[in-house]
This record gives structure tokens, sequence and C-alpha cells, in this order.
């Protein structure tokens, strides 16, 4: 019997976090190994009482978006960074529609996006690139880079509408973070 390692993710709901955090690394050239650690005790410090609950059942859209924030306006050395929700209310007929309207928003040098993936489960990524001519979306992320899949998945493999063999998008928990320049 051949067993595989259990990965982030698997047991534990720290995707929004590492998902903030990838974020910002990604975008910050002067981000360390500390830094990053310090940063992660940050968000984790926010809300210590609800840690726990974070920690096993996950980071819902409305915790990224306070961890985001929470890094925006009240950690020192990340004035340069901002975020916004772009598609909150909007509806798109197809991931096709849905990632040609994000790749406006990303460019993966000064800005990218914090998406929700509802397959293998909820799970929230670094979206750093689109790429139209090859069909793919380029993602910095804490799972999926393990699952052989690289750093990249076809956009013909996702969706916005419930399908258990693609990767199901939840458009409207999409957070775009820019970097000032």
């Amino acid at each position: 019997m051949t067993k595989n390692p259990y990965k982030q993710g698997l047991l534990d709901g720290m995707c929004g976090f590492y998902s903030v955090i990838n974020a910002i690394y990604y975008l910050k050239s002067d981000m360390s190994t500390a830094k990053c650690e310090k940063l992660l005790k940050s968000l984790i410090l926010t809300k210590p009482y609800s840690f726990h609950s974070l920690f096993c059942d996950g980071t819902y859209y409305e915790n990224v978006k306070f961890l985001i924030n929470h890094v925006c306006t009240s950690v020192r050395g990340y004035k340069d960074i901002s975020y916004s929700t772009p598609f909150e209310n909007d509806v798109f007929e197809n991931a096709e529609e849905y990632t040609s309207c994000l790749k406006e928003h990303v460019d993966g040098k000064n800005s990218v996006a914090i998406i929700s993936v509802g397959q293998p489960w909820n799970h929230w990524t670094v979206l750093t690139k689109v790429d139209s001519e090859n069909d793919k979306i380029h993602i910095f992320d804490s799972y999926f880079d393990l699952l052989d899949k690289g750093s990249m998945l076809n956009i013909k493999d996702l969706t916005i509408k419930r399908n258990s063999k693609k990767y199901y998008l939840y458009t409207e928990e999409t957070i775009v973070i820019t970097k000032k320049t």
C-alpha cells in the first residue's frame, strides 16, 4: 500500500491565511521568511479567540477580507498594499468570461487576485496571471502546486456552474490585491 503525505489544506483551514500571505509575498520583493512568519502571527492575533475555529473549519470570504483589510490598515510596513472586491455583485456566463474580466484587474506584477475554488473542497488560492493565449491561469498556491498540477490550471477545467469534474469558481468571492507603485 502506497501512502501519500498530507498536504496543507487537507486537515486544516489555513488556505485563507496562506492566500493573504502568498499574495503579499508575491507582490513585495522584500518579503523574507521571517517577515512572512511575523505577518502570519499578526493575522492569527487579529482574532485570537476565533483562530481555533478558523484553523479547523476554514476561512470564509468575510474572514479573508477581514485579514487582508487588517494587513492594509493596521500592520506596519504594508501601507502600499490595497484590495478591492470587483465582482461581488457580478454574474458571469462561464469561466472564460470571468477570467477575461479578471485579466483586466490582474497584471502579475503589481496586482494579483485571491480566488475561491470549490473543488476538491473550498480553497483559497492566489491567481497571478490569466494567460488567454494558452487558456491557462497561473497560480501561486499552498496546495495545488503540490498536486502535480504545477502552477497553472487550464481555463477549460474551470467552471462557474457546479460540476464535480471541474474546478468550481466562486466568482463573487474574488479579492484583488494591489501594490502601489
